[in-house]
């Protein structure tokens, strides 16, 4: 039997494999602070993103079961609710973008209405990628925080299991992150319209509409956040409460002034992510120089 070829190869492999620890013996290690944290940076910022998502299942599978009463129910209304307003948001801000066009800047009316359809089509394929990334990021998070947590579970006769909350506040935290998206996607969706007649002032038109749709969106119609929290807690809440009635606890939960609060604690969030979409987009170097042509419109990352 010729073995040639098997021996040539080992042969070879031994040359490769003592030239590169001779190079690493005799070579200086370059460890550049710099390069360093830009390494390291990303890799914590999505390690915090795991950790996010699987605090609040680890919270839930931890708890006792009279906070689970309150605490699985609440969470998921509030998940609902928001995720809610952020899709209504969502198709406000496309709608109000292409009246602006209309309205502002004389463009006709059907040409409108297609930049509008073309900008949501083109921004729930995005969040369509967001969601299938999230849901695997809520399912792998909510699986380390049931393997820590439930050692720690105190009522195994529990008439809700541990799994249900997991499901639950796996599901939360999947909407709270799709409610960011599309967040995101408002803002996107009015620059990217009105960005065909005013590269300057689509960033500011948009955060305008994006503020604007927020507050329209938890104040008034079907979604009002105070109205649909009431109805979501009522279904999920149990008429007893630890000697509590249901009716009393939702008032505690949802005060009178809740509405405002919705309308106006995630004004300075937006604003948040309206400055990250800008820098990301270049929205800020548009507002500066304003010298690009007409026409053009953020690009599909």
């Amino acid at each position: 039997m010729n073995n040639t070829g098997p021996r040539r190869w080992l042969t070879r492999a031994r040359t490769v494999i003592s030239a590169e620890i001779d190079a690493a013996r005799h070579g200086e290690l370059d460890l550049n602070p710099a390069d360093l944290t830009r390494y390291t940076f990303p890799l914590l910022l999505r390690l915090l993103a795991v950790v996010a998502f699987g605090a609040v299942p680890l919270l839930v599978v931890r708890s006792g079961v009279q906070t689970d009463d309150v605490l699985v129910p609440l969470l998921g209304s509030l998940a609902l609710t928001g995720i809610c307003a952020t899709v209504a948001t969502w198709l406000i801000c496309a709608g109000v973008a292409g009246l602006v066009v209309v309205v502002c800047y004389r463009a006709p009316a059907a040409r409108a209405s297609r930049m509008v359809v073309g900008a949501l089509v083109r921004s729930f394929q995005r969040i369509t990628n967001t969601a299938a990334l999230l849901t695997t990021l809520a399912l792998s998070a909510g699986l380390i925080a049931l393997a820590v947590g439930l050692p720690q579970r105190p009522d195994p006769d529990a008439a809700h299991s541990v799994l249900d909350d997991l499901f639950v506040a796996q599901a939360g935290v999947l909407l709270a992150g799709l409610a960011f998206a599309y967040l995101s996607e408002a803002i996107r969706c009015a620059v990217e319209i009105i960005n065909n007649h005013s590269l300057l002032l689509g960033w500011p038109w948009a955060i305008a509409i994006t503020m604007g749709g927020w507050i329209t969106a938890t104040t008034a119609g079907p979604f009002k956040a105070s109205r649909l929290l009431v109805l979501l807690l009522d279904e999920r809440l149990p008429a007893d409460i630890d000697g509590t009635p249901r009716a009393q606890v939702i008032a505690e939960l949802v005060p009178a002034h809740a509405n405002l609060l919705a309308a106006l604690v995630p004004l300075p969030v937006i604003a948040v992510i309206w400055a990250l979409e800008a820098h990301r987009h270049n929205g800020f170097a548009r507002l500066s120089h304003g010298r690009q042509h007409p026409g053009a419109a953020i690009t599909d990352t």
